[in-house]
């Protein structure tokens, strides 16, 4: 496992679902999000496009959309992004950084990792390096390419130090590199 943080000072913006914005119209036009029943959305991620499931991840009215730097949106839930994040103006914010760990296929075999494997529907197929992660992801499929990290934005675990749940995504390498720094392998 290494350690990873986002890049300070790297500002991005944000726009909240179920909001009219001129930018939340375009995504709708360009089929990037779709309205669904329920004031939800399904968000077309490149990890959800990768993932050839024909659905994106699910998102609700009142989260936030943010939009990587391969031009693709992908939702964060309003908690987490409220929590995570400082407006700066208007549709402009920051995230604030917080160490997070990550994964790639370079590293060695961990308790994470199998531990998403066993119990998270996380699937790496060696002999695939387009697909080489697969796994079940906020409401689709979603997989990305061997190049790609497994970045955890959570891990809990019981009193005996064994891992008892875990939130994680794949962030393709392109999006990896321009916002998150390594700070220790």
């Amino acid at each position: 496992m290494i350690d990873v943080i986002k890049k300070q000072g790297t500002r991005f913006f944000a726009y909240k679902l179920g909001e009219t914005h001129p930018v939340i119209t375009q995504l709708i036009s360009e089929a990037k999000i779709i309205p669904c029943e329920n004031d939800s959305y399904e968000v077309m991620t490149i990890e959800a496009i990768h993932g050839k499931s024909g659905k994106g991840e699910v998102a609700k009215s009142g989260d936030f959309i943010k939009i990587d730097s391969t031009g693709f949106p992908y939702p964060n839930d309003a908690a987490f992004f409220l929590a995570n994040h400082r407006k700066i103006s208007g549709d402009e914010y920051e995230q604030i950084p917080r160490v997070l760990k990550a994964w790639t296929a370079q590293e060695p075999m961990c308790d994470e990792i199998l531990y998403l494997v066993k119990n998270k529907g996380l699937v790496i197929s060696e002999n695939d390096e387009a697909q080489y992660f697969t796994a079940p992801l906020w409401g689709t499929v979603e997989s990305a390419p061997k190049d790609a990290v497994l970045v955890f934005y959570r891990i809990e675990r019981d009193e005996n130090n064994q891992i008892i749940d875990a939130d994680f995504n794949f962030v393709i390498r392109e999006a990896f590199d321009n916002i998150y720094d390594i700070i220790s392998t």
